[in-house]
């Protein structure tokens, strides 16, 4: 069943510009070979609220994905094997609401 999903995940602020490009690029691309990109959004370099991997800060990014089960699944494996990915969360918003 094809569903909307919003993935958020927090990349490392020290990684140089070209590094942190080549991260979200990898992530984009498994979602558009697995289902669609609908938007994505760099909400900017935060201070995280405590340290993660000894990093203070972390730059975020919003995905809004359309797509099944194994588009996330996918996803999420990229994420966990990608350097540079501090943390990441999806959820499927309520749309009855």
């Amino acid at each position: 069943m094809i569903r909307t999903y919003e993935l958020m995940y927090i990349v490392d602020s020290s990684l140089p510009e070209e590094n942190m490009k080549a991260v979200i690029e990898k992530i984009s691309s498994t979602i558009k070979r697995n289902g669609e990109l609908l938007d994505q959004q760099n909400l900017g370099d935060k201070k995280l609220a405590y340290p993660i991997k000894r990093k203070q800060r972390g730059t975020y990014i919003l995905n809004i994905i359309k797509g099944e089960n194994n588009t996330i699944s996918e996803a999420e494996r990229t994420l966990k094997i990608t350097d540079g990915v501090l943390r990441y969360l999806t959820i499927r918003p309520d749309t009855t609401a």
